[in-house]
């Protein structure tokens, strides 16, 4: 056995309070910054198993409400801007070789007429839409015979297909509508 004495000193409760040190720090956890944990996080990164790095992951995105990854950010507007640029590249009027458009054209032996919009054929359906056609040419005045082209079937089939004119609306649709077949969409800018 090791006989050890200990010394005890006595102070008064004023003068105690001045010499010793009454909080212990030591033993305190140590209090950290933000720029410490992701040093140490980028440090350990490679060892850390990729089930906590899912884990962090997903804690940290329940404090932010409306994230939005910016790389989605940047997929979706680039997505829109493809959008616009094939409205735009499908609202280009196109031209047929041998017939200008706004013209119309007739059936040999029919009464079947074709009004020509950016490069297609549009069949008109019904007697008065034919003269609503004729009149928002302005050419009123003039016989069919005068204001249309007459053209045997083969030449007829040999022009590309468009949307067919039903109604007084159909005359007057858009350069997009006849390329394609669709609506234009109302929220999109075509310059």
């Amino acid at each position: 056995m090791i006989n050890s004495k200990l010394k005890r000193t006595i102070y008064e409760s004023k003068k105690a309070r001045d010499i010793l040190d009454e909080e212990f720090v030591e033993f305190g956890p140590i209090k950290r910054n933000i720029n410490e944990f992701f040093n140490i996080y980028n440090t350990k990164f490679y060892n850390i198993l990729k089930i906590v790095h899912k884990f962090f992951a997903e804690q940290s995105l329940q404090y932010v409400i409306d994230y939005i990854n910016p790389k989605k950010l940047t997929e979706m507007g680039l997505q829109e801007e493809i959008e616009r640029t094939q409205i735009e590249i499908d609202s280009i009027e196109k031209f047929h070789p041998i017939f200008q458009n706004n013209t119309v054209l007739n059936m040999y032996g029919t009464e079947n007429y074709y009004y020509i919009q950016s490069g297609k054929r549009r069949k008109i359906i019904g007697e008065e839409l034919i003269q609503k056609v004729k009149d928002s040419l302005r050419k009123t005045n003039k016989s069919k015979k005068n204001w249309s082209i007459n053209v045997p079937s083969a030449t007829i089939n040999g022009i590309p297909r468009g949307p067919r004119i039903e109604k007084e609306e159909d005359i007057n649709i858009s350069t997009y509508t006849t390329n394609t077949g669709k609506v234009l969409p109302f929220n999109t800018y075509t310059g």
